[in-house]
């Protein structure tokens, strides 16, 4: 509900900016300014899924039932990294119907040049969003804690680190993998994003919980 909520008020700002200005309202900037809300919204709702269980202690009856623990974090990567998608796909279809409606009932024009480079982007930001919010959240294993770091990663930590003079920053900011996947680039810098923000996290949370007691 909060992904759909952030993605309507984008949506309603940049059609209400285009009426005003009388210009042309892009749907392909438009999709891309979804990726934005849809990358900080996409980790938080992986979050509460790899997490909640465990704090309400629900994860007790999951292991009576499957056993095999990695088998039911997999399982969590899977469901919310298709839940995300599915939701950003219908806020991407729903910006696309604005814009037919705008350019049916208003003087606005309306363009769909790059529509296809710009749901690509969007679903590569909520796409990687998602699972890094899920690794990063089965290793910490805490919400609140989960919540903090991945707040301060998406919105304060990748404009920090470009701030470091002499370090190759593109190889440890955050956003370089999904950017390298929507935009291209080079492949070492995408890599190693890859491996600090996904699958360090990943083993690491692979591993507390194979060894975390449940009780």
């Amino acid at each position: 509900m909060a992904m759909i909520l952030v993605g309507l008020t984008v949506i309603a700002l940049a059609a209400g900016l285009a009426v005003e200005r009388g210009g042309v309202l892009e749907v392909s900037l438009l999709l891309m300014g979804l990726a934005l809300p849809g990358a900080i919204v996409a980790p938080l709702l992986a979050i509460l899924s790899v997490t909640s269980d465990w704090q309400h202690k629900d994860v007790m009856t999951f292991y009576v039932l499957q056993p095999r623990r990695l088998a039911i974090l997999g399982a969590k990567y899977i469901a919310v990294t298709l839940f995300a998608t599915a939701v950003m796909a219908a806020i991407c279809l729903l910006a696309v119907l604005v814009a037919v409606v705008l350019a049916g009932f208003s003087s606005l024009e309306v363009t769909y040049a790059g529509l296809g480079q710009g749901l690509w982007y969007a679903a590569c930001a909520v796409l990687i969003g998602s699972i890094s919010g899920a690794a990063v959240a089965s290793a910490l294993m805490s919400t609140p804690l989960a919540v903090v770091v991945v707040l301060i990663q998406s919105t304060v930590a990748d404009l920090l680190i470009g701030l470091v003079p002499n370090i190759p920053t593109s190889y440890v900011q955050s956003s370089t993998f999904s950017n390298f996947l929507s935009e291209g680039g080079e492949v070492l810098p995408a890599l190693s994003s890859a491996v600090i923000w996904i699958l360090v996290p990943a083993g690491v949370g692979a591993w507390r919980h194979r060894r975390r007691d449940v009780n």
